[in-house]
């Protein structure tokens, strides 16, 4: 893996940061919870993302400093997120809905009141004072290098080093996601809840109707 540079993202890498929250919203499938629950096309989906991260607050998965990112030979190879929960001193959550809430525009978030009755059967609060994984992303040319454990292990490595008091990683992934769900295997995640809705409309908005969380004890040192 010597062959890989890793770090801190900036907004230079937005239009990767970009790709990464969208393929790891898709999560193998063609349905983008973005466009599906906001009302909007895949095209609207990356102009607002990209207006939210150049807004760089903090504290959420839509912060370019939650983000680190590989390059090889120059070029941007993958890029993973993750974040101490509460750091800002307000849920993640919260700190997100305030972003999209500023930068929608209001029938999408009308919309995505009325899409929440059918997809709140998958939500997961985050714990506080927590690592949490966010989306990652490689690019396919290096894809098959082990670059997607390889970045989550550094990101966690750092916010660790940085955050003594932290003692737990946590990932929530969607089922139809085989590749990261063996990746956090490997990694020594374990699985800890799984949250399935019965409701078919689901669907239509979210890759999968089922959601898993993976934990992480971290060793100390």
């Amino acid at each position: 893996m010597s062959e890989f540079i890793i770090r801190n993202a900036t907004i230079n890498d937005i239009p990767l940061l970009v790709d990464t929250i969208i393929e790891a919203e898709k999560s193998g499938t063609d349905v983008l919870s973005y466009s599906s629950i906001f009302g909007l096309s895949e095209e609207e989906v990356r102009k607002y993302l990209n207006d939210i991260l150049y807004e760089e607050i903090d504290g959420c998965e839509l912060s370019v400093s939650s983000f680190i990112v590989a390059e090889c030979n120059g070029k941007t190879a993958g890029a993973v997120s993750a974040w101490i929960e509460g750091a800002e001193g307000i849920p993640s959550a919260v700190i997100k809905g305030n972003l999209l809430n500023y930068s929608l525009p209001k029938r999408c978030i009308e919309n995505a009141v009325r899409v929440n009755e059918i997809i709140r059967d998958l939500d997961i609060e985050y714990f506080p004072n927590t690592i949490q994984l966010g989306a990652g992303y490689v690019v396919s040319e290096f894809r098959g290098k082990g670059l997607l454990g390889l970045l989550e292990s550094e990101i966690i490595a750092r916010l660790a080093q940085t955050n003594p008091n932290v003692k737990q990683v946590w990932a929530q992934i969607f089922y139809c996601n085989i590749p990261s769900i063996r990746t956090f295997e490997k990694a020594n995640f374990e699985l800890v809840l799984t949250k399935e809705s019965s409701n078919e409309e689901i669907l239509k908005y979210l890759p999968s109707n089922k959601k898993v969380l993976m934990k992480k004890e971290l060793v100390v040192k």
